[in-house]
């Protein structure tokens, strides 16, 4: 792992190389929260907590973050391509701009989570509630959707190519369409 590298600027701090798991779980436990663009690739956080953890342009690809709870985490513009998030809490988490492509998002929970122009192409999001989230402008090209839950999510603009024989019980109640059309 490399040296922690910080810098400031009107208060703000961002994170330009590597940390090891142990580090990082520490910095959480002692009230720390800006992990910004830190590189996580590959790395077993299974079950962490960090909840309300800023991980902005983190790269987390392949890294196991399953059953974690990241509720209320800004993951926005992180690179996740790949990454297990199988069960993980993802409830009102920023992932605006984020990469996902070929994550597992499998049983997730995604409740009032902003997804704005998240690249889901390829993720697996079959059990996963996405009740309330935002996918407005997202891709969400060949995602795979069993049993998933999106009422009352925003959809608008959202490159889909859905087609309901490839997915079964996708519950859409007042979810608004790519098309902005409401589905009730």
């Amino acid at each position: 792992m490399g040296s922690h590298a910080e810098w400031s600027l009107s208060g703000w701090e961002a994170n330009h190389d590597e940390m090891d798991v142990q580090t990082l779980l520490q910095r959480y436990a002692r009230g720390g929260r800006n992990f910004r663009e830190l590189i996580l690739s590959g790395f077993a956080l299974r079950r962490v907590d960090l909840s309300g953890a800023d991980l902005g342009g983190a790269d987390l690809v392949g890294a196991d973050l399953s059953e974690a709870n990241l509720r209320g985490a800004n993951l926005s513009g992180a690179n996740l391509s790949g990454a297990n998030l199988r069960q993980a809490n993802l409830m009102e988490t920023k992932l605006i701009l984020t990469q996902l492509r070929g994550a597992n998002l499998e049983r997730a929970e995604l409740m009032g989570a902003n997804l704005n122009k998240a690249d889901l192409s390829w993720a697996n999001l079959e059990y996963a509630n996405l009740s309330g989230a935002d996918l407005s402008a997202a891709n969400l090209a060949e995602v795979r959707l069993n049993r998933t839950v999106l009422r009352g999510a925003s959809l608008k603009q959202a490159k889909w190519n859905w087609n309901p024989t490839d997915s079964t019980d996708v519950e859409l109640g007042w979810t608004v369409m790519p098309n902005g059309t409401i589905q009730r």
